[in-house]
């Protein structure tokens, strides 16, 4: 073989050996590349994921804060308008128990009422009535009849210029207080009880007591 084929020939096996390794090298840059990208996904994945999330966080913590503060503004927008509803209703319903008190027949019911709450949670024994001087004998002595029976004594019918509507029934050191003040005194319980009527009844607002 003459020197020129061989040169020919190393020559030619460089070119295959340098293209075997252009090629090897060129899969593997690929080979890297390919995984560099994915890692650059997952992470640029993984960031956004995280920004979303707390975005979201953010998001819902500003909407729970700006609810809470609405609530709150609700609340206290009630509370006053509550607050001006009894001042109004306080007077009137003072106004509208004086008026039973002052009819006859309503003032009947109003003391057999007190009469029978007392039999229920009273001993028996001698009893004493309390009642406005003007509500007179001629009203109160059937009721007397009644108790004289029941209890088997004579209660006491007593004029007390404290009372200026209902009944004070006392019985061995107990006492029903039905009267006027006896039945206000619970001012909060009172109010909380017009507030769930008006509730179920808000067109009822205007309407007199």
């Amino acid at each position: 073989m003459k020197l020129e084929e061989r040169e020919r020939g190393l020559v030619t096996l460089i070119q295959e050996y340098r293209d075997a390794e252009c090629r090897t090298l060129l899969e593997t840059a690929r080979a890297e590349a390919k995984t560099l990208l994915a890692d650059a996904y997952r992470r640029a994945r993984a960031q956004l994921h995280a920004r979303v999330v707390s975005e979201r966080a953010n998001a819902r913590s500003r909407l729970h804060a700006a609810r809470a503060e609405h609530d709150t503004r609700v609340r206290a927008s009630g509370d006053r308008a509550n607050a001006q509803l009894l001042e109004l209703a306080w007077p009137r319903l003072r106004d509208a128990l004086s008026r039973r008190w002052l009819h006859e027949e309503t003032r009947a019911v109003w003391a057999r009422h007190a009469i029978a709450q007392a039999q229920r949670r009273l001993p028996i024994g001698l009893w004493t009535v309390r009642h406005p001087p003007e509500w007179s004998a001629a009203e109160w002595g059937p009721f007397e009849a009644e108790l004289t029976l029941a209890l088997g004594q004579v209660p006491h019918f007593r004029a007390d210029g404290a009372v200026s509507a209902g009944l004070v029934i006392e019985a061995q050191g107990a006492v029903l207080d039905a009267s006027l003040e006896g039945l206000l005194r619970d001012r909060r319980r009172l109010e909380a009880r017009l507030l769930a009527v008006l509730a179920r009844h808000p067109t009822d607002a205007g309407v007199e007591i």
